[in-house]
């Protein structure tokens, strides 16, 4: 599966050969990916899953779009993690129990500066919710790249003698 994966992101490849490196170019087609998904899950959830302003469960309640939140992020953490464990950062010896313990980490600030961002977008600056997730998940992209690259998946750097 891996290889077959590779093998459709590199086909996209050759022209960006001379901008980004291959390791990057993968990480941004499979983050693509799992950006793509979140916003269509987010989309159905939030259009499709809950149809009043209000999301009551057994006990408490939520947004529509908060809710909406929830659904995305309970698809999207377990596709990403492994993306990321088995196809992006293959080459990591940090162990896979460490390796989703950091990443789980990675997701929980995620989803705190997701639902503080989609508040203040939604609430304070009237931006329409769907568009607002876009928009967050552009800017949450940035920070999870560098935690994950540095420090969930890093790998030890070997020292030139």
């Amino acid at each position: 599966m891996r290889k077959l994966i590779l093998a459709i992101i590199d086909f996209f490849y050759p022209p960006f050969k001379s901008f980004i490196s291959q390791h990057n170019f993968r990480y941004l087609a499979t983050g693509g990916s799992t950006w793509l998904l979140g916003n269509i899950v987010y989309y159905i959830a939030f259009h499709h899953l809950f149809s009043t302003d209000d999301v009551n469960f057994v006990f408490f309640t939520l947004k529509r779009e908060t809710a909406a939140l929830a659904v995305d992020f309970l698809v999207v953490i377990p596709y990403s993690f492994l993306l990321n464990r088995y196809v992006i950062f293959t080459h990591s010896e940090v162990k896979a129990h460490i390796q989703l313990l950091r990443f789980l980490n990675l997701n929980l600030v995620n989803i705190l500066l997701t639902y503080v961002m989609q508040k203040f977008f939604i609430e304070v600056l009237s931006i329409y919710p769907t568009v607002s997730k876009v928009v967050v998940s552009v800017l949450i992209a940035g920070f999870s790249y560098l935690y994950q690259h540095y420090f969930t998946f890093s790998v030890k750097k070997i020292k030139a003698k």
